[in-house]
């Protein structure tokens, strides 16, 4: 057992192992039916039952998204045995963003991303704390219309 250990760590100190890791990820996920995109090799897409499901991937995190969940733990159930997993539940926080959902009518929820906490901990660092704010060159409360899936045109990023 120690010999394994120490292997472990020898590979995860190596050069290549994120290579390593990214190509067999990449080889299981294209196994699965997914297709890596062109524009972000840290995106893969896939349609079922004419609905586009997104995985994005940051180094060994993983979200997943689709509006049927049964595909999205069939999914899961598929990668986990293949690779050593923890499902987190509804993500939270990703790369510093807070992600916030709300219900609204029939069913639907609204999805919302901020940087505040990130922000503000910028402005303490630099001594900025109580400065006061500027106008943004954008609207504030923008609401942006919804997409009807009819016009997403899913081979651009």
């Amino acid at each position: 057992m120690g010999i394994f250990r120490h292997m472990t760590k020898v590979l995860y100190g190596l050069k290549q192992a994120s290579r390593e890791w990214y190509l067999k990820l990449k080889g299981q996920l294209e196994e699965l039916g997914f297709k890596r995109s062109d524009a972000d090799h840290g995106i893969f897409t896939k349609i079922i039952d004419k609905k586009l499901f997104v995985i994005a991937i940051y180094v060994d995190d993983f979200l997943l998204f689709l509006s049927n969940i049964s595909h999205i733990r069939t999914v899961k159930e598929d990668l986990k045995r293949h690779f050593e997993m923890k499902d987190l539940g509804e993500a939270k926080w990703i790369l510093q963003m807070k992600i916030e959902r709300i219900d609204i009518n029939n069913g639907m929820r609204k999805l919302t991303i901020s940087q505040e906490q990130y922000i503000e901990t910028i402005l303490e660092q630099h001594g900025m704390a109580d400065c006061k704010p500027a106008k943004t060159p954008i609207v504030a409360n923008l609401q942006l219309p919804t997409l009807i899936e009819a016009e997403i045109d899913i081979t651009e990023y």
